[in-house]
């Protein structure tokens, strides 16, 4: 059975977050005693979120789409204690997967998947998994030629997007320099202290600005249509009052990304390839702030 016997105190993180850490829900006493019992026995509902909310997981696995779950850790007084707007958008989210378990099963495979690789990660970093190897040379730079920037998470970075997932995020994937801190916009530049998460407020101009500090360099908010001479293009995206996105063009001018800790796509919430972010389905990130260019080998992140 799941988590017998049940501990007195449990940790839920809610998978939704992209540029920070995703929020943790903890639940004590009888709370975490029905959580263990109603874990049990749940399944998660496919789902073809990509980006936003995709499940709660604990102890290495994750759930969606049970309502027994769900009921637990949206009434949770943990629960009460997020903003708003991330509160709307996991209830919103969580309601449409249980009242409709099977609403997104032509996703099915892919959302498996993800799962995997989401649980694998949370298993390595419980374990503060240390290789000893390549990925932990950081910062582990991509190159400057666009030609050579793809979609291939087996080989970018040398693999390390994969072996070190969870300790990378949007930001690093997208300047394609691998840092194992989750970097921030303006934290490798001394915006703000190393230890600082989120670096700067949570705005258009305010992350652009952190980016440029960095050495990322505003392109503008016209869609790129041929690849630069040197570095390659990546786009910001806002969820207003929560955190930001970041998405970049490979060689085949179609875009990629990788949504927090979570594994690397090149696809957006409908499934379908990215050819223009601004028209992307990347919900809720809702605000396109513009395109800038990095030159990963000027460029400083943390």
């Amino acid at each position: 059975m799941f988590l017998r016997p049940c501990p007195a105190i449990l940790v839920v993180q809610a998978l939704v977050f992209s540029s920070s850490r995703n929020p943790t829900l903890t639940l004590t006493g009888s709370s975490a005693e029905a959580l263990c019992r109603a874990y049990a026995v749940a399944e998660p509902a496919p789902s073809c979120r990509v980006l936003g909310f995709r499940g709660w997981l604990l102890n290495g696995r994750a759930i969606r789409g049970d309502k027994a779950v769900d009921a637990l850790l949206l009434s949770s007084a943990a629960f009460a204690g997020l903003s708003p707007a991330l509160r709307s958008h996991i209830a919103k989210e969580s309601g449409r997967l249980s009242a409709n378990r099977t609403a997104d099963a032509h996703c099915e495979a892919a959302s498996r998947a993800a799962d995997a690789a989401d649980e694998a990660a949370s298993r390595m970093a419980a374990a503060d998994v240390v290789h000893g190897g390549i990925c932990d040379r950081v910062p582990l730079v991509g190159p400057d030629d666009p030609t050579r920037v793809h979609f291939d998470v087996a080989h970018d970075a040398e693999g390390c997007f994969v072996t070190d997932q969870g300790k990378n995020n949007c930001y690093d994937y997208a300047t394609d320099i691998l840092t194992n801190t989750f970097a921030q916009p303006g934290r490798g530049s001394g915006v703000c202290r190393k230890t600082a998460r989120p670096c700067v407020p949570n705005t258009c101009d305010a992350v652009r600005k952190a980016a440029e500090s960095d050495g990322l360099v505003w392109h503008g908010n016209a869609l790129p249509d041929a690849l630069p001479a040197a570095g390659h293009y990546v786009s910001l995206h806002i969820w207003p009052q929560s955190n930001f996105h970041w998405l970049r063009m490979d060689a085949d001018k179609f875009w990629s990304h990788k949504p927090g800790g979570s594994p690397v796509r090149n696809v957006d919430n409908s499934g379908r390839l990215i050819n223009d972010p601004a028209r992307a389905d990347v919900s809720p990130w809702s605000n396109h702030c513009g395109y800038m260019l990095a030159l990963p080998s000027n460029l400083t992140l943390y």
